[in-house]
Protein backbone atom coordinates (compact mmCIF):
# COMPACT_ATOMS: atom_id res chain seq x y z
CA UNK A 1 0.00 0.00 0.00
CA UNK A 2 1.53 3.32 -1.05
CA UNK A 3 1.23 6.58 0.77
CA UNK A 4 -0.61 9.60 -0.48
CA UNK A 5 1.27 12.86 -0.91
CA UNK A 6 0.76 15.18 2.02
CA UNK A 7 -0.31 12.36 4.38
CA UNK A 8 1.50 11.66 7.63
CA UNK A 9 3.84 8.72 7.12
CA UNK A 10 3.42 6.92 10.43
CA UNK A 11 1.31 4.11 11.73
CA UNK A 12 -1.90 5.40 13.23
CA UNK A 13 -2.59 3.70 16.54
CA UNK A 14 -6.24 2.54 16.48
CA UNK A 15 -6.57 3.28 20.22
CA UNK A 16 -5.84 6.94 19.54
CA UNK A 17 -8.54 7.04 16.89
CA UNK A 18 -11.11 5.31 19.11
CA UNK A 19 -10.99 7.82 21.98
CA UNK A 20 -12.98 10.69 20.43
CA UNK A 21 -15.49 8.37 18.75
CA UNK A 22 -18.57 7.44 20.72
CA UNK A 23 -19.23 3.77 21.27
CA UNK A 24 -22.16 2.38 23.29
CA UNK A 25 -19.88 2.13 26.34
CA UNK A 26 -18.62 5.70 25.93
CA UNK A 27 -22.17 7.03 25.55
CA UNK A 28 -23.01 5.31 28.83
CA UNK A 29 -19.98 6.94 30.48
CA UNK A 30 -21.08 10.33 29.17
CA UNK A 31 -24.63 9.79 30.45
CA UNK A 32 -23.31 8.79 33.88
CA UNK A 33 -21.02 11.81 34.04
CA UNK A 34 -23.91 14.09 33.00
CA UNK A 35 -26.17 12.52 35.64
CA UNK A 36 -23.50 13.08 38.34
CA UNK A 37 -23.04 16.67 37.19
CA UNK A 38 -26.78 17.44 37.14
CA UNK A 39 -27.43 15.75 40.50
CA UNK A 40 -24.67 17.74 42.18
CA UNK A 41 -25.77 20.99 40.52
CA UNK A 42 -29.43 20.59 41.52
CA UNK A 43 -28.58 19.61 45.10
CA UNK A 44 -26.12 22.46 45.62
CA UNK A 45 -28.23 25.15 43.98
CA UNK A 46 -31.18 24.10 46.19
CA UNK A 47 -28.97 24.16 49.32
CA UNK A 48 -27.62 27.56 48.33
CA UNK A 49 -31.09 29.02 47.91
CA UNK A 50 -32.27 27.54 51.21
CA UNK A 51 -29.27 29.03 53.04
CA UNK A 52 -29.92 32.42 51.42
CA UNK A 53 -33.57 32.29 52.51
CA UNK A 54 -32.79 31.21 56.10
CA UNK A 55 -29.61 33.18 56.89
CA UNK A 56 -30.15 36.90 57.36
CA UNK A 57 -28.07 39.17 55.17
CA UNK A 58 -27.31 42.81 55.92
CA UNK A 59 -28.64 45.17 53.24
CA UNK A 60 -25.16 46.35 52.25
CA UNK A 61 -23.97 42.75 51.65
CA UNK A 62 -26.12 42.09 48.58
CA UNK A 63 -24.51 42.08 45.13
CA UNK A 64 -26.58 43.80 42.48
CA UNK A 65 -26.80 41.78 39.28
CA UNK A 66 -28.68 42.32 36.03
CA UNK A 67 -31.02 40.01 34.17
CA UNK A 68 -28.43 39.90 31.40
CA UNK A 69 -26.05 38.27 33.90
CA UNK A 70 -28.79 35.79 34.83
CA UNK A 71 -29.23 34.80 31.17
CA UNK A 72 -25.45 34.61 30.67
CA UNK A 73 -24.99 32.35 33.72
CA UNK A 74 -27.78 30.05 32.55
CA UNK A 75 -26.36 29.89 29.00
CA UNK A 76 -22.86 29.05 30.25
CA UNK A 77 -24.32 26.46 32.62
CA UNK A 78 -26.32 24.81 29.83
CA UNK A 79 -23.23 24.65 27.62
CA UNK A 80 -21.17 23.16 30.47
CA UNK A 81 -23.84 20.52 31.16
CA UNK A 82 -23.41 19.41 27.56
CA UNK A 83 -19.64 19.77 27.15
CA UNK A 84 -18.09 18.73 30.50
CA UNK A 85 -19.34 15.10 30.45
CA UNK A 86 -17.79 14.55 27.02
CA UNK A 87 -14.42 14.23 28.77
CA UNK A 88 -15.80 11.05 30.38
CA UNK A 89 -14.20 11.98 33.68
CA UNK A 90 -16.10 11.75 36.95
CA UNK A 91 -13.76 14.29 38.55
CA UNK A 92 -14.49 16.80 35.78
CA UNK A 93 -18.21 16.07 36.16
CA UNK A 94 -18.02 16.67 39.93
CA UNK A 95 -16.08 19.93 39.48
CA UNK A 96 -18.45 21.12 36.76
CA UNK A 97 -21.45 20.12 38.91
CA UNK A 98 -20.16 22.26 41.77
CA UNK A 99 -19.52 25.21 39.47
CA UNK A 100 -22.88 24.90 37.71
CA UNK A 101 -24.75 24.41 40.99
CA UNK A 102 -23.18 27.59 42.36
CA UNK A 103 -23.86 29.47 39.16
CA UNK A 104 -27.49 28.42 39.06
CA UNK A 105 -27.90 29.26 42.76
CA UNK A 106 -26.63 32.77 42.11
CA UNK A 107 -28.68 33.06 38.90
CA UNK A 108 -31.90 32.18 40.70
CA UNK A 109 -30.94 34.62 43.45
CA UNK A 110 -30.92 37.41 40.86
CA UNK A 111 -34.53 36.62 40.07
CA UNK A 112 -35.70 35.92 43.64
CA UNK A 113 -34.09 38.67 45.71
CA UNK A 114 -34.95 42.27 44.79
CA UNK A 115 -31.82 43.67 46.47
CA UNK A 116 -29.51 41.36 44.52
CA UNK A 117 -27.58 38.21 45.41
CA UNK A 118 -27.41 37.78 49.21
CA UNK A 119 -24.06 37.08 50.85
CA UNK A 120 -24.88 35.80 54.32
CA UNK A 121 -21.36 34.67 55.25
CA UNK A 122 -19.01 37.41 56.40
CA UNK A 123 -15.34 37.44 57.29
CA UNK A 124 -14.01 40.74 58.64
CA UNK A 125 -10.65 41.81 59.99
CA UNK A 126 -9.13 45.22 60.54
CA UNK A 127 -11.89 47.05 58.65
CA UNK A 128 -11.93 44.64 55.70
CA UNK A 129 -15.14 42.76 54.99
CA UNK A 130 -15.46 39.79 52.68
CA UNK A 131 -19.03 38.63 52.12
CA UNK A 132 -19.87 35.47 50.20
CA UNK A 133 -22.47 32.73 49.90
CA UNK A 134 -22.54 28.96 49.49
CA UNK A 135 -22.72 29.32 45.70
CA UNK A 136 -19.43 31.26 45.71
CA UNK A 137 -17.76 28.50 47.72
CA UNK A 138 -19.14 25.86 45.33
CA UNK A 139 -17.89 27.69 42.25
CA UNK A 140 -14.39 28.15 43.72
CA UNK A 141 -14.18 24.53 44.93
CA UNK A 142 -15.51 23.23 41.61
CA UNK A 143 -12.95 25.29 39.73
CA UNK A 144 -10.10 23.77 41.77
CA UNK A 145 -11.41 20.21 41.31
CA UNK A 146 -12.05 20.67 37.62
CA UNK A 147 -8.65 22.26 37.00
CA UNK A 148 -6.90 19.38 38.77
CA UNK A 149 -8.96 16.85 36.81
CA UNK A 150 -8.21 18.51 33.46
CA UNK A 151 -4.49 18.60 34.28
CA UNK A 152 -4.65 14.92 35.25
CA UNK A 153 -6.41 14.07 31.99
CA UNK A 154 -3.85 16.10 30.01
CA UNK A 155 -0.94 14.39 31.77
CA UNK A 156 -2.49 10.99 31.10
CA UNK A 157 -2.81 11.85 27.41
CA UNK A 158 0.52 13.67 27.18
CA UNK A 159 1.71 11.51 24.30
CA UNK A 160 -1.34 12.39 22.19
CA UNK A 161 -1.12 16.09 23.02
CA UNK A 162 2.51 16.16 21.89
CA UNK A 163 1.81 14.68 18.46
CA UNK A 164 2.35 17.19 15.64
CA UNK A 165 -0.61 17.96 13.44
CA UNK A 166 -0.41 18.29 9.71
CA UNK A 167 -2.99 20.35 7.89
CA UNK A 168 -4.34 18.68 4.79
CA UNK A 169 -6.65 20.45 2.38
CA UNK A 170 -9.92 18.57 2.02
CA UNK A 171 -10.90 20.71 -0.95
CA UNK A 172 -8.44 19.01 -3.27
CA UNK A 173 -7.46 15.56 -1.92
CA UNK A 174 -4.67 13.73 -3.72
CA UNK A 175 -5.78 11.00 -6.16
CA UNK A 176 -6.58 7.70 -4.46
CA UNK A 177 -6.61 9.26 -1.00
CA UNK A 178 -10.30 10.04 -0.68
CA UNK A 179 -10.83 7.13 1.69
CA UNK A 180 -8.51 8.86 4.19
CA UNK A 181 -10.69 11.96 4.08
CA UNK A 182 -13.90 10.06 4.84
CA UNK A 183 -12.49 8.72 8.13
Amino acid sequence: MGTCPGMVERTIDRRLLAWPRQTAASRLEIRRARLILIAIAVLLSACDLIVKLIEPTETYLYHRRTYFELVLILAISAAAVYVAPLARSRAIAVGAGLMIGGGIGNAFSIALFPLGVPNPFVVSKDGWIIAFNLADVCVATGFVIMTAAVWSLAIGRKRELGEPLELVSIDDPPTGCDRWMRG
